[in-house]
């Protein structure tokens, strides 16, 4: 189990390094490129109640994306509760709070319907070709994810998805992954 902690922050590290060699302009563009495949997939089409993030300055950028779609789709954004997320709606009247994450989040009531989730759109520090997740380290999205049926896609820039990254019991899979050049799916 140590060892696979002293791993997954090995390449939380390696990873925030990569980041930083691509200007802002760089990483739009690859998110650009990311979400162009995302919303040609089936689940995405298909779906209208979608589970998504509001993108930190070194991830997949969503709130264009969000915003593109708002009208079509039911976008729900998480928060920080204590040890958990919530997620709540989105849309153009939404009012945001930041958090102590510097992150956006919406005020108003939790989503809890979770059978009525039709997508849930997830960002990692990494993923793997057999559908892996590393995040940040809290474990949020997988105590969340523990929860919900919903399809669950990773995003992410190439530069993200590894050939095998540590993962343990608690780690919930993908059954997609998105990135500017792969689509992988179980």
């Amino acid at each position: 189990m140590k060892n696979i902690g002293i791993e997954k922050n090995k390449i939380r590290k390696e990873i925030a390094s990569l980041k930083k060699k691509y200007s802002p302009d760089e990483l739009q563009s690859f998110s650009d490129e990311v979400l162009s495949t995302l919303e040609i997939t089936g689940a995405f089409q298909d779906a209208r109640t979608i589970f998504i993030y509001n993108s930190l300055s070194d991830e997949v950028q969503t709130i264009d994306f969000i915003k593109k779609w708002k009208d079509k789709k039911n976008f729900y954004l998480p928060v920080v509760v204590k040890d958990d997320i919530v997620f709540r709606a989105y849309n153009s009247s939404t009012e945001f709070r930041q958090s102590s994450f510097n992150i956006l989040e919406p005020i108003g009531t939790d989503f809890t319907d979770f059978k009525k989730i039709d997508l849930i759109i997830i960002p990692g520090v990494a993923f793997d070709r057999k559908m892996n997740r590393l995040g940040r380290g809290k474990g949020y999205y997988d105590r969340f994810l523990n929860k919900v049926s919903a399809p669950k896609i990773g995003i992410c820039f190439d530069f993200q998805l590894l050939d095998k990254i540590p993962a343990e019991s608690t780690d919930i899979k993908m059954d997609y992954i998105v990135s500017e050049n792969e689509l992988i799916w179980k």
